[in-house]
């Protein structure tokens, strides 16, 4: 919910029901206020926000760091850890070695779409036309 300013860097990634806000949305005293007091958000790339975390206005959140499920993020995370909590606290902190990244996965659309196939074709070996047919006239009691 951006009024003003949300920047988004590359590869990020943000689970379910994540809410990140630059404003308050209405005045503390005056709630007619129609935005209240704003401060940009800054994730830089490769931010992974989990589910249900909240990222409140004027945080900027650094690169590669992991924000936990539930987290409350009230001030600024650096770069390379993982923070959780209400309010968020960094909790672990990464090896700043190679990380790969979403951009990374997707960058070879040809190739990633072979892996996928070949994935079908190892996880669907020992499925056959008859064992559907099996599976339609004749259902195991297992199923």
């Amino acid at each position: 919910m951006a009024a003003e300013l949300i920047e988004i860097g590359d590869a990020c990634m943000f689970a379910h029901g994540a809410y990140i806000s630059d404003a308050d949305w209405h005045g503390i005293y005056d709630r007619s206020e129609p935005v209240g007091k704003t401060k940009p958000i800054i994730l830089k790339d490769n931010v992974w926000i989990g589910d249900s975390a909240i990222i409140c206005k004027g945080v900027t959140i650094g690169e590669n760091s992991i924000i936990g499920a539930g987290a409350v993020v009230t001030k600024n995370i650096p770069a390379n850890v993982v923070a959780a909590g209400n309010p968020a606290k960094v909790v672990k902190n990464l090896d700043q070695g190679d990380f790969i990244s979403r951009k990374d996965f997707y960058k070879n659309p040809v190739k990633l779409g072979k892996d996928f196939d070949n994935l079908d074709k190892f996880n669907l070996r020992d499925n056959t036309f008859i064992g559907w047919l099996k599976s339609i006239f004749a259902p195991s009691k297992d199923n």
